[in-house]
């Protein structure tokens, strides 16, 4: 009698049930913590910590949770692992390819810290992409039915709400995280003194996930999926309710976020959607332009609301679309710069601009500038409130300059600030020698210009707010990146950020470091190397082809067909917004659970059409 109450007591164990908790509590994870630089790192950013609000606890609470999760999978090791058939295999022998080169690339990177424990800000280690490997498996072998759905839409219906919630007051300007409630939260009491700079304007909401891009590759893993519920699934009233506030929630996600990446994600999984679901549509198109027209009018009032702020991306998404068909191979970005070159001389620096020359150097204890012709250009202060230094001579008008103490210990102005255009520029340092170099606006690191390689882009240098730039720099990159890459988080270290000129053509400052490639399938090709994107890919192929085959326009469909269907326009929308956005620890555990949950449904649908 004893071992029936137990054995009855395991049947009744949901094992899926804590992946809930990984996905409502994970994501809204906003805690300040400080990371001490290494080496590595400060030589981008100089020595003082880096702050960290988003990501590095958020990675520490999924590494708890993972850990938990082996330690269930360990002790019930023969209830969670079942036997799967040969699609469910290749997609975990691809995934092991992926891992395998992952372990790989952080083990031989010269970047230890970052490979392992990931960059602040970021958080996407090794360590973190494990955890990623883990909670992918365990979805895959934990979701035996479909009634532990719930245990998906639940958490995402709770992380959409409070996202919704902060991220309206965050769009008018009023972002309770920096309220004192709001610190009382996320910041330790020993930096209570310490005052939170967000740097985002009004008229645009992040909620927990870090930034507003993140929020468009969320809503295009969500919304189709909530959507999907509350168009086509056959559930009560009540729950159907649910999913449409949801879905209406989403949308002013995404569109107050105003992340176009996250708009192609969703319109890729509407066409995805259209062929899927393409009979089932024709047949109860009345629900389905219902939903969507509610969806239209949502957008077009908050629209009317927000005095066109909604929608002031997309003409830019537009342009940007038509602008990559156009031929510019012939294009240098340096022809159409106000600064062509910057370099250092043996006892000063040059600038040299679209008509003339700036060079400068120290002589008799001062600060002298001359043209191309060597003839003094005097800089005179313009006024007592501004600290610039400005010129009459012609060539020169759009320069000014600002002296500064560089070192602490300095008796003198050791440092030029050269600004272009009301633009910042460059920075050079008066060495103890009396010489001038060039140096990094954060670390203060003597360097020189470089103009690296590049493939494609050329003239497109500015698409997709700069990632043109980005990719033409990174694409060169990829063939020291064929077997291993330089470890998992490492990217920053890898671009050429003393592209200046570069820098300021494409952005308009040098102050800047380029910490991401702006693209997941670039992000795992550099990070993890080749191998590892292909085997990441054969994931994703793998699994769509099977989805677009067991669901793709069917007359009628059961609850879990409808389910697969949906978790796979979400997985499809996440991966086209990879096409502009980074994997990011407040995204990418949702990404991961819900692929595994799709495979998972594929299995269990696959089981039911063979029966």
């Amino acid at each position: 009698m004893q071992n029936m109450k137990t054995n009855s007591r395991e049947k009744s164990i949901n094992f899926f049930f804590p992946i809930a908790f990984i996905l409502g509590i994970v994501p809204l994870i906003v805690r300040l913590t400080f990371i001490e630089p290494d080496s590595n790192l400060a030589k981008l950013y100089g020595t003082t910590k880096r702050s960290d609000l988003f990501s590095q606890r958020k990675a520490l609470f999924l590494l708890i949770f993972a850990i938990i999760l082996v330690g269930i999978s360990v002790v019930f090791f023969k209830k969670i692992f079942d036997k799967k058939d040969k699609i469910v295999n290749s997609i975990l022998i691809a995934a092991g390819v992926f891992l395998l080169f992952t372990v790989a690339s952080a083990i031989l990177s010269p970047y230890k810290q970052q490979a392992f424990y990931g960059m602040y800000d970021r958080a996407e280690g090794l360590i973190t992409i494990a955890c990623y490997m883990i909670i992918f498996i365990y979805s895959i072998y934990t979701f035996k039915t479909t009634d532990n759905y719930k245990y998906i839409v639940i958490p995402i219906l709770i992380v959409v709400a409070i996202n919704s919630f902060l991220g309206f007051f965050q769009y008018i300007g009023q972002d309770l995280i920096k309220s004192d409630l709001g610190k009382l939260i996320a910041v330790p009491s020993e930096y209570t003194n310490i005052s939170l700079t967000l740097s985002y304007e009004a008229g645009k909401l992040y909620g927990t996930l870090f930034h507003y891009n993140y929020v468009g590759s969320f809503v295009a893993i969500v919304l189709p999926i909530l959507f999907c519920m509350a168009i086509f699934e056959k559930y009560e009233i009540g729950y159907k309710l649910f999913a449409i506030i949801g879905s209406l929630l989403s949308i002013w996600l995404l569109l107050g976020s105003t992340s176009r990446a996250g708009i192609i994600g969703l319109v890729m999984s509407i066409i995805f959607g259209a062929i899927i679901f393409g009979k089932l549509i024709l047949k109860r198109r009345k629900q389905f332009l219902i939903g969507l027209g509610c969806i239209v009018i949502v957008a077009i009032i908050g629209n009317f609301a927000t005095k066109g702020a909604i929608f002031a991306r997309i003409p830019s998404l537009i342009s940007d679309s038509f602008s990559v068909f156009k031929d510019t191979s012939d294009f240098d970005y340096r022809e159409h710069s106000a600064v062509k070159d910057v370099k250092n001389t043996d006892k000063g620096a040059e600038i040299t601009l679209a008509n003339d020359t700036l060079k400068i150097s120290f002589e008799n204890g001062d600060y002298v500038f001359k043209n191309s012709k060597d003839e003094i250009i005097q800089f005179v202060k313009s006024n007592d409130k501004d600290k610039s230094f400005k010129t009459d001579a012609q060539n020169f008008s759009n320069i000014s300059l600002q002296f500064a103490k560089l070192a602490k210990t300095s008796s003198r102005a050791d440092g030029v600030i050269v600004n272009i255009d009301n633009k910042t520029g460059f920075m050079f340092r008066l060495k103890p020698n009396n010489t001038i170099h060039l140096v990094d606006y954060s670390s203060g690191i003597d360097v020189d210009v470089v103009y690296p390689d590049t493939i494609g882009f050329k003239g497109k240098e500015k698409l997709g707010s700069m990632r043109g730039y980005i990719w033409a720099r990174a694409l060169p990159l990829l063939k020291q990146d064929i077997l291993i890459g330089s470890g998992p988080d490492t990217f920053i270290f890898r671009f050429p950020q003393n592209d200046l000129v570069g820098k300021y053509y494409a952005y308009d400052t040098t102050n800047m470091v380029v910490d991401k490639p702006h693209n997941l399938y670039l992000q795992i090709a550099l990070n993890e190397g080749v191998i590892a994107l292909l085997a990441f890919l054969a994931v994703m192929i793998i699994y769509i082809v099977d989805s677009i085959k067991l669901y793709a326009l069917k007359n009628e469909y059961e609850k879990d067909q409808i389910l697969g269907a949906a978790t796979c326009l979400g997985v499809i929308g996440y991966l086209f917004a990879g096409l502009f956005n980074d994997s990011v620890i407040s995204v990418a555990p949702i990404f991961w659970i819900i692929l595994g949950v799709g495979v998972s449904l594929n299995f269990i649908n696959r089981k039911a059409k063979a029966n």
